[in-house]
């Protein structure tokens, strides 16, 4: 018999499978491209004609990284230029409006509306913390095997040596606030930056115009201390390494009280040898040779 279902109709468990939501051919979404513009779109507000040759730019800079051809790079890396276009596009707008003041607020909510910048990107720019977020793919824990954030959102100055290599779904290196903040945006793949960036950023991101920034640095006892707590905590065999940990931070701020106390002793002398006039000194002096 002839089948009566639609030919649109798919059976479950015999067409293609399903895309995953959000997809487009099974691969990530690519950043979203300004509407067409046609007859019915509202006119732009004053202010359009100083902003369009620089959005014109970003646009036929998007269109160049689509077209671009992948051969010889990873399947990600396809990616990566889309999404450096992307932030710089929407930090241009984000800056001429919240920074610069050179844009109207109707102009700025208009570009919103036409999608010439990411209105959730520029969100979180808004946030401490979030600053100069390269990508919203960067915190979106969805993406990575272990429910985590990428890579370019850990500080520089808490990886290993060696682990400085771009984050694989958007190509940043860092957008961690302070090292962002020296270079003036994240840190790309192909961008300049020191050879070390690990020694770099625990240095505190130096700069031509800037020195590096100091550290809270942390005490060797203190940390010996809470060493010896997580071991008490656990108990059993590791309570005796508990013990001897807690003795030699002990063992520590005593030697350093006792250099200070040493200290303070000679500091004693020597104010009261200070307070001591010429004539009381010479008066000392007889005395004693009298006692001889």
């Amino acid at each position: 018999k002839p089948s009566r279902l639609p030919r649109c109709h798919i059976v479950p468990g015999r067409g293609p499978p399903p895309l995953a939501k959000g997809t487009f051919g099974g691969q990530p979404p690519l950043a979203a491209m300004p509407r067409i513009r046609t007859l019915n779109t509202k006119k732009a507000p004053e202010g359009w004609e100083d902003v369009a040759p620089q959005l014109e730019e970003f646009h036929q800079q998007m269109r160049d990284a689509v077209n671009e051809p992948h051969e010889g790079k990873r399947r990600n890396e396809a990616t990566w230029g889309i999404t450096r276009i992307h932030y710089e596009r929407s930090r241009y707008i984000y800056e001429l409006y919240y920074k610069k003041k050179a844009i109207s607020k109707a102009l700025y909510d208009w570009l919103l509306l036409e999608k010439h910048a990411d209105a959730s990107l520029i969100a979180k720019w808004k946030k401490p913390g979030f600053e100069f977020l390269c990508s919203l793919q960067a915190i979106d824990k969805r993406n990575s095997n272990f429910g985590t954030t990428a890579i370019c959102r850990v500080p520089l100055h808490l990886r290993k040596p060696g682990s400085t290599g771009p984050s694989v779904s958007t190509g940043c290196i860092s957008c961690a606030s302070q090292e962002a903040g020296r270079l003036g945006g994240p840190i790309w793949w192909d961008s300049p930056r020191p050879a070390d960036l690990v020694g770099w950023a625990k240095a505190g991101c130096p700069t031509a115009d800037k020195p590096g920034k100091k550290r809270k640095a942390v005490e060797e006892d203190d940390e010996l201390e809470a060493r010896a707590a997580a071991l008490r905590r656990v108990g059993g065999a590791d309570s005796k390494e508990a013990a001897q940990l807690q003795a030699l931070g002990q063992a520590l701020k005593g030697e350093g009280g006792g250099a200070k106390a040493q200290g303070g002793g000679e500091d004693a002398a020597a104010d009261s040898d200070a307070d001591i006039t010429g004539d009381e000194k010479e008066e000392d002096d007889e005395e004693a040779g009298k006692g001889d």
